[in-house]
């Protein structure tokens, strides 16, 4: 008596099994063997990320600039979350301060009344610079956090006798925080971040803006919190 062997189905290569070709396999070939010779590393953030860190950062910020879709396309994410205004909403814990509900409430509009003011002086006496109020703060980091990942904001203080809130804020551009003279990253010192055996950030080195002229490149360390425990 003969046996009769039912015939291997194959897929469109002629040699993987249809089984194997229509099923997918994430750690193997995928569909059909497509992922077969993609087998890239496992590795670290840091690892996979900061050796071409700012290439790609200067890419994409190229990018931004020059291209018209990927600009309109941060002008819509900025329009989304922020808008026009960004609204302080005051809402403190009137039951741990230890006040009632009501004077919680007056409190809170004096506390965004004042904030308004503030932040929204066309003096700009919030930035440093004098350029942005806090909502052009706030446009500006939801942008550069949409394409470098990142932003840095350094708090100040103001000793003019003539302020009334001394705090202000300074925008640092990301791509000036680096290793001091250029050099690779270490155990401590990675990107121009400073940081502990246990990971915790200490502090950063910010670059000098050396435009316009050819001055030595220098770096000054910012602490990223001050003695009193301000950040």
């Amino acid at each position: 008596m003969k046996t009769s062997t039912i015939p291997t189905l194959l897929g469109p290569d002629g040699m993987t099994s249809l089984r194997e070709y229509a099923g997918y396999h994430g750690g193997g070939s995928g569909f059909g063997g497509q992922l077969r010779a993609w087998n890239p590393p496992s590795e670290s953030v840091d690892a996979a990320l900061l050796p071409n860190f700012t290439r790609g950062n200067a890419r994409a910020d190229d990018l931004v600039r020059n291209n018209g879709y990927a600009a309109n396309a941060i002008q819509l994410h900025q329009d989304h979350i922020v808008g026009s205004f960004f609204r302080l909403s005051h809402r403190p814990s009137w039951r741990y301060l230890g006040i009632g509900e009501e004077e919680a409430r007056a409190f809170s509009r004096e506390v965004e009344a004042a904030w308004k003011e503030f932040a929204e002086d066309d003096c700009c006496c919030i930035d440093v610079e004098r350029k942005r109020t806090f909502t052009m703060m706030i446009r500006e980091g939801v942008a550069m956090h949409a394409f470098n990942g990142e932003l840095f904001v350094q708090a100040t203080w103001d000793t003019s006798p003539s302020r009334l809130f001394r705090t202000q804020f300074r925008m640092v551009s990301p791509k000036r925080i680096s290793n001091p003279n250029n050099t690779g990253d270490s155990r401590n010192c990675r990107a121009g971040v400073q940081i502990n055996d246990s990971g915790a950030a200490l502090g950063y080195y910010v670059s000098e803006d050396g435009y316009p002229g050819w001055m030595p490149q220098k770096w000054t360390w910012i602490p990223r919190e001050l003695p009193g425990g301000r950040a």
